[in-house]
């Protein structure tokens, strides 16, 4: 598959401002935690890194993820370990498997930040509609 329109979206207006001119078609400020401001079947893939961690984006953010993607569109994300469970993410993920929301591609643990040692599960899923 090959992207050429990229949408950026972050909750905070500073790190907005630091994005390079020119770099996404449309940058948005949107809490992930609420309702995303996008038509239904509007993306080809949704890429979400970094925001799966302690006080930050919960695991309903995934039902807006495939709300948005088209079908056989690709979400791709990070989860802190620490949240995975914690926070639901393992429970919703389930649910969303089983009710054949989307397709398994790959998932599993990575050494996300070496340097800080902390991992992260990495999901890559195809969506269905």
């Amino acid at each position: 598959m090959v992207f050429s329109n990229f949408y950026g979206a972050d909750l905070s207006q500073k790190l907005l401002d630091l994005v390079p001119k020119g770099l996404y078609q449309k940058l948005d400020k949107v809490d992930l935690n609420k309702e995303i401001n996008e038509k239904d079947n509007s993306f080809d893939a949704v890429m979400c890194v970094g925001t799966f961690t302690f006080g930050h984006v919960k695991p309903l953010a995934l039902d807006e993820f495939i709300r948005i993607t088209n079908n056989k569109g690709l979400i791709c994300f990070t989860i802190n370990e620490g949240i995975h469970e914690e926070y639901g993410f393992d429970k919703k993920i389930d649910q969303l498997n089983k009710d054949n929301k989307w397709k398994e591609i790959e998932f599993f643990k990575s050494n996300y930040i070496a340097s800080k040692d902390v991992n992260a599960w990495l999901g890559i899923y195809e969506v269905i509609k």
